[in-house]
């Protein structure tokens, strides 16, 4: 860990396929003039995955919602759509509004896509399209008889005596498009103090209900920063919580399947429990939100948990190594109980561990590559990195899996870009990366995936471990882009005591970062392809607990790093109402905590807050800072 890490944590301990539309009813058109054409194109097309758009021009009299059906004939499947609601029977795919774009004028055109599957070897386009009823021929025609169309039906109003019931109509299908993330884009804006320390929230961990959780006066004291009633956290409140039994610095931290919050560990223990030490670099504790409670949990098996590198498996258990030794451990939460993994080929303790959507675990550090196959309880030696990587003994700064599968490294003045093989004992490819901008370093520093595909970072003049230094003034906020495969300075906030040197997504696409004087909030510049976003296909339930399911609500991305662990590997759910209010649930029970396939589907459960009022609401599912498009809920 860095000088400036340590005296930052010195400072903090003393201060589916388908999108279904359950709220659609089919009603009888006129006949009338109709006519439409229709353009397919396959814009990508990789192994056995494919990504289409689909354009269509209506020719006729105006339409007012559409369904557009065709046949596959070599196999293929839709897996997950976008401003359409797509579903598959078979070889016949139909093609239904999103709701938002139900209206098509004479001579105008909407658009939609998704995502699909083939055999790998053919992928020919439909041969013949029919818009509710009607052959796409590119002409006009009348139908002979009445062409059906697709209108939401909107669910009763109350009585007086009578509130709606959850427990039948608590979805109705993609209404809207996803929300524009908030701000101004490339601008920072700030958070208010936090009043428990009187500066930032050191280090930040996103909770399943919206808030962020960080520490007050010291690292054994909490807070949680909650967004206004806008979901605006540059206008939230913090509010303080229990205190833990232990104060740790540069530990494991990982999101459970339940909600709860889990550390263990701890390069530094400023604070610990009754029969501990200072010495004690093995503990766990957890934090559960809904009662505002710590528990303490086992703790790990060999003695050194410290801050070496840990990951979730696809149910929610943690993998964990050892600081000392090659040995591996998993950790239970549902029976607070750990159990032996297999031993690494060699031990690596500053090491980032990132999951794949294959289930298996990338770890990287100076010493070299590693992958963990859980249903083989097998580690693999993979590809070692370009020489220029590692430099002496400089630690890993955060490693981050980008949206094109690729792995991003870095340490001291230079990245390196990691492709994982198709299976876990293929030991995979490096490329060297570009250097770091201004001949500043990266030893120890963090980073995130941001919603628009690049990864945010800050560097530093000089190296803490070489004394060498780049022509940077002072510490330096950076992006990089893997389109370009380029490193950018962009601005960082005017803060008086110092960069941020952490940062966090935000479930609407902004970024949290910590400085020396507060928190700050940064908007990136560029929305997300809307083929990285979760979509929701149904929601259902009763009372104020509801299960919904979807695609890619894990999200596509992931980061690791030994000092700060923030992977945000499971769905956010919020509601907004007309007047643009917006409430959290709080979510659990996740189907996966890994990063997902494309389209792969998956689910969550949410419980609505008790005070939510009766009414209609959009609901929005965020994954690692990628909101997916609007879904009708009515509670």
């Amino acid at each position: 860990m860095s000088s400036r890490r340590r005296q930052f944590l010195a400072a903090a301990a003393v201060t589916a396929t388908a999108l279904t539309t359950a709220g659609v009813t089919v009603l009888t058109a006129h006949a009338a003039a109709a006519g439409c054409q229709v353009s397919y194109t396959v814009s990508s097309q990789w192994n056995t995955g494919f990504t289409a758009n689909v354009s269509i021009t209506n020719l006729g009299d105006p339409i007012n919602g559409w369904t557009l059906r065709w046949s596959y004939t070599a196999g293929q499947a839709v897996t997950q759509g976008w401003s359409a609601s797509v579903t598959q029977s078979g070889a016949a795919v139909t093609a239904a509004d999103a709701g938002y774009n139900a209206s098509i004028a004479t001579n105008g055109s909407v658009s939609f896509g998704f995502n699909g599957s083939w055999n790998g070897s053919a992928n020919p386009s439909p041969a013949a399209f029919t818009l509710n009823g009607v052959a796409c021929t590119g002409g006009v025609s009348t139908p002979t008889s009445p062409a059906t169309s697709p209108s939401r039906s909107t669910s009763p109003s109350p009585s007086a005596s009578t509130s709606p019931s959850p427990s039948t109509s608590p979805g109705g299908g993609t209404t809207s498009p996803p929300p524009a993330v908030p701000g101004t884009p490339g601008a920072w804006a700030a958070v208010p103090v936090n009043p428990f320390n009187g500066g930032a929230g050191t280090f930040m961990w996103l909770l399943t209900d919206g808030s962020i959780l960080s520490n007050g006066a010291d690292l054994h004291q909490w807070v949680k920063l909650v967004p206004d009633q806008f979901g605006d956290y540059t206008k939230g409140t913090w509010v303080q919580l229990a205190t833990s039994p232990y104060g740790v610095g540069a530990a494991q931290e990982q999101i459970l399947p339940d909600g709860r919050f889990y550390q263990a560990g701890g390069e530094y223990v400023y604070q610990w429990p009754s029969g501990s030490s200072s010495n004690d670099h093995n503990g766990v504790q957890l934090y559960n939100p809904v009662t505002n409670t710590w528990t303490l949990g086992q703790s790990g098996l060999y003695g050194n948990l410290w801050d070496t590198g840990t990951a979730h498996l696809k149910d929610g258990r943690i993998v964990a190594s050892d600081q000392r030794s090659a040995r591996t451990q998993i950790f239970n939460p549902a029976t607070n109980s750990w159990t032996a993994a297999a031993n690494r080929p060699a031990p690596a303790a500053e090491d980032g561990w990132v999951p794949l959507p294959d289930g298996s675990i990338v770890s990287i550090s100076n010493g070299g590559t590693y992958r963990y196959d859980p249903a083989a309880n097998v580690w693999y030696t993979g590809a070692r990195p370009p020489a220029s990587y590692a430099n002496g003994n400089v630690d890993t700064s955060t490693v981050t899996l980008m949206y094109d599968g690729r792995i991003l490294a870095m340490g001291h003045n230079t990245s390196v870009i990691y492709t994982p093989g198709a299976r876990p004992s293929d030991p995979g490819s490096w490329a060297q990366g570009p250097a770091i901008p201004q001949g500043s370093f990266v030893d120890d520093v963090y980073a995130t995936p941001e919603g628009n595909g690049k990864v945010i970072f800050d560097s530093v003049r000089c190296s803490w471990l070489t004394n060498e230094c780049g022509s940077a003034s002072g510490a330096l906020i950076n992006e990089f882009d893997p389109a370009t495969n380029t490193m950018t300075t962009i601005s960082q906030p005017n803060d008086p005591a110092g960069a941020p040197v952490n940062f966090i997504n935000l479930p609407n696409g902004q970024v949290l970062a910590a400085a020396g004087s507060r928190n700050w909030v940064y908007t990136p510049i560029g929305a997300p392809k809307d083929a990285w976003r979760p979509t929701v296909t149904s929601v259902s339930g009763s009372g104020t607990t509801f299960h919904l399911n979807g695609t890619q609500l894990s999200g596509l991305v992931s980061l690791g790093e030994d000092d700060y662990q923030n992977p945000q590997n499971y769905p956010i759910v919020y509601l907004k109402d007309s007047a643009g209010h917006v409430y959290y649930a709080r979510t659990s029970n996740f189907s996966s905590m890994i990063t997902s396939r494309p389209g792969e589907a998956q689910s969550t459960d949410f419980a609505v807050p008790a005070s939510l009022p009766r009414g209609k609401y959009t609901l929005y599912v965020s994954a690692c800072g990628v909101s997916s498009a609007g879904y009708a809920f009515t509670y």
